[in-house]
């Protein structure tokens, strides 16, 4: 049974629902709800410092924890918004139980800066970093980073020792036959919206590309990865059928299947007693073996 709070998202979140759901107002006027900057309430107790990794911008969260390792976090937003304050609280509260420093990574968004910007940003900064690092993202991040652990598969270039996503975007398309049975029972995304920022971020590119949607992609020879998903979302499907083809390909996949749950619950602990409880696992494969 969702908690009381998970039921009352469409009320705790306005903004994401009038993105993804109920507005068509232009990107540039609903990006007024991205949180670009560390907010001050989290600036107290987490150093952090601006960086220009791989031509974005970047800041570092803990950067005296480096020796520790990196989290590197690519923002959900649908490749056009964020990232949003609980994008930010998650991630301090992650370096804080690892003890490791964390990059806030600000990829070039959609429309303005299309495929392969962000997919080429992400990858030059991760070429740049030294020691034990692991690539985190959620929704749309999720799936760029997945799409990135591909690229710096088949190019032979150092790879991440983990990736830990929230409720990737692994198929632009919309066409998984399984997104119609969710449709109706997700209160935050609509696949119109959806769309039209997939058009924004690919431009002419194939939607099929697997470095565009990694749903389409080769499992084998990636990181192993924790996802975590809701059961009242868009993305289920796709996530499930991700999960098996990383089992057939040999490549560890654990997801977290919240019953209820809407996309991209983790983000929100402040909000969802369903994020607090997923947290301490997240925190965990994150750490490693």
């Amino acid at each position: 049974m969702p908690s009381i709070a998970m039921q009352m998202a469409p009320w705790l979140l306005p903004a994401m629902r009038r993105r993804y759901l109920g507005s068509a107002a232009p990107v540039v006027d609903l990006r007024s709800f991205d949180a670009r900057e560390l907010p001050p309430a989290l600036a107290r107790d987490h150093p952090s410092e601006q960086a220009r990794p791989g031509g974005a911008t970047g800041t570092w969260l803990h950067p005296e924890r480096r020796a520790n390792g990196a989290i590197v976090f690519l923002h959900g937003g649908a490749y056009v918004f964020g990232p949003g304050p609980g994008h930010w609280e998650w991630l301090c509260a992650m370096s804080d139980a690892t003890g490791m420093a964390a990059l806030m990574l600000m990829y070039d968004r959609a429309p303005e800066a299309r495929f392969p910007t962000a997919l080429e940003q992400v990858v030059a900064a991760c070429a740049d970093l030294d020691g034990p690092w692991l690539l985190a993202g959620d929704s749309a991040g999720g799936g760029l980073a997945i799409a990135a652990a591909m690229r710096m598969r088949d190019e032979g270039a150092p790879l991440p020792r983990a990736l830990l996503l929230s409720s990737p975007w692994l198929d632009l398309t919309l066409s998984h036959p399984g997104l119609v049975a969710n449709a109706s029972g997700d209160v935050m995304l609509g696949a119109e919206r959806l769309g039209a920022y997939a058009r924004d971020y690919a431009g002419d590119a194939d939607l099929r590309d697997p470095l565009i949607s990694p749903a389409f992609g080769d499992a084998q020879g990636l990181p192993p990865m924790l996802i975590t998903v809701g059961g009242a979302e868009l993305m289920l499907f796709e996530i499930r059928d991700w999960a098996a083809a990383c089992a057939a390909a040999g490549t560890p996949c654990e997801v977290i299947e919240v019953d209820g749950a809407i996309h991209d619950f983790a983000m929100a602990r402040t909000l969802f007693p369903e994020a607090r409880e997923v947290f301490p696992r997240m925190a965990e494969f994150a750490l490693g073996p």
